[in-house]
């Protein structure tokens, strides 16, 4: 009997990995070469949850037929996007209920099984075990370890709490989970691949940051970066064009001693430099990026990493972002919370990355911008906290410093965090008109000042891609981390890429003009 699987991607979003389109995530590539690894004629339907609302019956008729129906979710940085809409609690919820009454076996997998979810940020999540309510197995481990274990040994065998212990088997599934990208609805377009290099966080030992899953994981675990760049020539066989580094909580120490109990470790030059050079040979004409960068990886070891980050600049694409988890410059903040830097190394480490990939590249763009992320609502939080961020920012805009984009969000409290011992809820309530204040601020005040001196009038955006429609509104953007979000004042249908000039600024996006007749995705 051919064995037939359907697959809901309900997209994800953590620390260290993103799923929301034009990106896909590690979940349904490892979860499906685990599945062709056992058997590789079985029939995999992959289905985003934007494409099951739409075509319901679809979703409905393929889960009726599939011995096995997995449901992918987990927003646990909750954002606001333009490519998708997450699935909700109450969906999965429901989903779960729908699959009872079918002859399937239901899976809830990714961060939502894990570490539960929620609907926005500045409340606490909901719990695994009422989402999962309704599904045969919730996976509160790895996915593609349950269905290897599940397929391999049978039910009883697999446990569904089980992480892997190596990337062993994990390198061969993604792999062979490659192709499935090729069901992704933004495959031949913009389509962005998720990399993952390591699990895990350097300050793991301690905790980390009160809010944060990364050290729920453990000591950390590396990937060979052969197998890195395996998986690379696979997705770029199969006509990726889109790749980024995302799933690390510190790119800089990918190859770096993560395991001897230093926070800080020093970044590996000649690994790093190995890996940058052959992922550049492997893609040559695809678009890569990173993410996550500790500052105070830089702050405190300012050779090496400066030395990383030029071979960041040099060999990946231009426009790149290296998001820095400020936080807070609050110090009584970041001592409660054990964040890991402060606004002192963040300073020094945005000043590093503007001297090092300040030059403009061949896009539009400069090839490497800090960006800045915010949490707001922490313990140790008061009023004075805010004032604190807004002199940080100014500093910065005084300094007429580069950053790409300040991500603000109120913090989501997470089962199984420390922060979900000590935070209540007053904290935000007492200060709800500060944030509010201090959110418009940033808004008005210096995303328009970072927009305008990153992507100054008359700069030419190239290889933009038309997302999406309103009337007479067309947003657009170009492939990578964090792009800027470009607002066309005339219709434009997709598939479309073309040029865009810069017309003027808003809080957080550009008006902009074609320079350029529309192409089509290869």
């Amino acid at each position: 009997m051919v064995l037939r699987v359907t697959i809901l991607d309900g997209y994800t979003d953590e620390p260290a990995g993103l799923g929301v389109p034009p990106y896909i995530d590690v979940y349904p590539r490892y979860a499906a070469g685990a599945i062709w690894y056992h058997d590789k004629q079985a029939v995999i339907r992959y289905f985003t949850i934007d494409e099951a609302r739409s075509k319901w019956a679809e979703f409905y008729r393929s889960a009726s037929e599939s011995q096995l129906t997995l449901i992918i979710a987990g927003v646990v940085v909750p954002g606001k996007y333009l490519g998708g809409t997450p699935i909700s609690p109450r969906e999965i919820i429901n989903v779960g209920l729908t699959l009872a009454s079918l002859p399937t076996k239901s899976i809830l997998a990714g961060p939502a099984a894990m570490f539960g979810m929620g609907i926005e940020g500045g409340s606490v999540a909901y719990h695994p075990k009422d989402l999962g309510k309704h599904y045969d197995f919730v996976v509160k481990g790895d996915i593609d370890v349950f269905l290897h274990n599940m397929l391999s040994l049978g039910e009883e065998h697999a446990n569904p709490l089980e992480r892997r212990r190596s990337y062993d088997m994990t390198d061969k599934f993604a792999v062979l989970g490659a192709k499935i990208v090729t069901q992704h609805p933004n495959y031949g377009y913009n389509l962005m691949v998720e990399l993952e290099t390591y699990r895990g966080c350097s300050r793991w030992f301690t905790g980390g940051c009160s809010f944060c899953v990364e050290p729920l994981y453990g000591k950390p675990i590396s990937r060979n970066p052969e197998n890195v760049l395996l998986e690379i020539r696979e997705l770029y066989m199969l006509g990726v064009r889109g790749f980024r580094f995302g799933r690390q909580a510190d790119f800089l120490v990918y190859g770096a001693n993560l395991e001897k109990g230093d926070e800080y470790p020093k970044p590996n030059v000649t690994f790093m430099e190995y890996f940058l050079k052959h992922a550049r040979q492997i893609a040559p004409d695809a678009l890569i990026h990173i993410d996550n960068v500790n500052p105070a990886t830089i702050a405190k070891n300012q050779e090496e990493s400066t030395k990383v980050l030029q071979m960041t600049a040099y060999y990946l694409s231009p426009g790149n972002v290296a998001a820095l988890g400020l936080e807070s410059a609050d110090e009584k903040v970041i001592r409660t919370n054990n964040l890991n830097t402060t606004p002192e190394e963040s300073l020094l480490a945005i000043e590093i990355i503007n001297r090092v990939g300040g030059e403009r590249g061949e896009n539009g763009l400069p090839r490497l911008l800090p960006g800045i992320n915010f949490v707001l609502g922490l313990p140790g939080e008061t009023k004075e906290t805010y004032y604190k961020n807004i002199e940080f920012l100014e500093m910065l805009k005084k300094k007429k410093l580069m950053v790409r984009r300040i991500n603000i969000r109120k913090v989501l409290v997470l089962p199984f965090t420390k922060l979900s011992l000590i935070w209540n809820e007053k904290i935000l309530v007492k200060h709800d008109e500060y944030a509010k204040w201090f959110t418009w601020k940033v808004r008005h005040d210096y995303d328009p000042f970072f927009l305008s001196i990153v992507a100054p009038k008359g700069t030419i955006l190239r290889n933009v891609y038309v997302e999406k429609t309103e009337d007479n509104l067309t947003y657009a953007r170009q492939m990578g981390s964090y792009p800027i979000t470009i607002e066309i004042p005339k219709k434009i249908e997709k598939p479309c890429i073309l040029d865009i000039r810069v017309l003027r600024h808003k809080g957080r996006s550009v008006i902009g003009e074609p320079v350029t007749h529309c192409s089509k995705a290869g």
